[in-house]
């Protein structure tokens, strides 16, 4: 009898874990707006679903889908955050596999670019898929006719190029993700002029990509960041002065340094958002203070490689957040969606950070 109720425990779909009575108050209180009297009403919020490192976790993005579907009246857009297939280069692509997913926006990460099966120990550059192969096969899916990034409504430089920008003019906000694997002076160029046309047009930006800073990051202690481990530093900060050398396991610094003129200038930064660490880490880019970075667990739980507890069929098989920008107030919001606890047990619920002064509010 007693194995009978278990099977019948871990028989759960997402909204059984996720109801509204639990998601949507939060969702509505962090995109509440702040009106002052006598102003014009301000911008609305904006709400992302951030994942990323599925790797090939099919079943587990079937459940995002279903929940972005449940809540889109409150989530515009959902984003990973690379590293899609399960291994390499030439695994399927979950994208094709499920019905919705192909209005999830996707970036590029280095299990998406690894080609060879044993390249790793042949080569000191194993991430040699090209950026039009890269495109291939996660901006575009096997069905060329209709290319997944016919769906997302973004603005890209052009086909074979995987990074874009994204609008979403009542928020005044624009997303802009990268491709870190192909961070070239191209790549480099194009960031620089979006950044400076959205500064022009007043325009909050939100950054995203797969791979960490070189840097590290500065941790904001909390369920948010690993207590024990840190984001390697790695030896070189660029990309751009070794063309076609090593791909380091960090995003090119010359990025950061982009961003530094653009909040320099007056812009308004609030946050990147990364993944490929497959742990929680939110804090500081060194070298680069006014920029957080949050990095978001392993989206997929079809392998190991997470140091949480991942039961299919429980409230621990999804790992995402919702991120928030409330303009009218200056705040970012992250709440965990599934697997909140990390292997101390140490809660991940809610993180509050004021972007325009760099202050953390609420960590818990």
């Amino acid at each position: 009898m007693k194995k009978i109720l278990l099977a019948a425990a871990l028989m759960g779909g997402i909204l059984d874990f996720h109801p509204a009575e639990e998601v949507v108050p939060w969702l509505e209180g962090s995109r509440a707006t702040l009106s002052v009297w006598g102003q014009p009403a301000p911008a609305p919020s904006l709400t992302l679903l951030q994942m990323s490192d599925l790797h090939g976790d099919a079943e587990n993005l079937a459940r995002v889908v279903e929940f972005k579907q449940a809540y889109g009246g409150y989530i515009e857009d959902a984003i990973h955050l690379g590293d899609a297939v399960y291994c390499y280069w030439d695994d399927p692509n979950p994208w094709d596999e499920v019905k919705g997913a192909e209005k999830i926006l996707n970036t590029v990460g280095n299990h998406d670019c690894w080609k060879g099966h044993l390249l790793w120990a042949q080569s000191n550059r194993p991430y040699d898929a090209t950026a039009e192969e890269a495109y291939s096969l996660i901006m575009e899916g096997k069905d060329k006719s209709a290319p997944f990034i016919d769906n997302w409504g973004v603005v890209s430089p052009g086909r074979g190029l995987c990074y874009y920008y994204k609008d979403y003019k009542q928020q005044n906000i624009r997303l802009i993700v990268l491709d870190c694997m192909h961070y070239d002076p191209a790549q480099d160029k194009w960031f620089t002029y979006v950044l400076e046309d959205a500064a022009a047009k007043g325009l909050t930006v939100v950054g995203a990509q797969h791979y960490p800073a070189w840097s590290g990051l500065d941790k904001i202690p909390g369920g948010f960041s690993d207590m024990d481990l840190d984001i390697p530093v790695m030896t070189s900060p660029s990309h751009l002065d070794t063309p076609g050398g090593p791909q380091m396991e960090c995003m090119a610094d010359e990025a950061f340094t982009r961003v530094d003129r653009f909040i320099e200038a007056g812009g308004i930064f609030a946050c990147w958002l990364s993944g490929h660490t497959h742990l929680d880490f939110i804090g500081h880019i060194p070298g680069h203070s006014r920029q957080l970075q949050i990095i978001a667990d392993k989206a997929g739980a079809k392998d190991g490689y997470m140091q949480e507890a991942r039961t299919r069929g429980t409230r621990l098989q999804d790992a995402f957040n919702l991120v928030t920008i409330n303009t009218s107030r200056g705040t970012l919001f992250v709440k965990r969606i599934g697997c909140d606890r990390d292997q101390y047990m140490r809660s991940k619920s809610y993180f509050t950070y004021n972007y325009l002064t760099g202050k953390v509010i609420v960590n818990e």
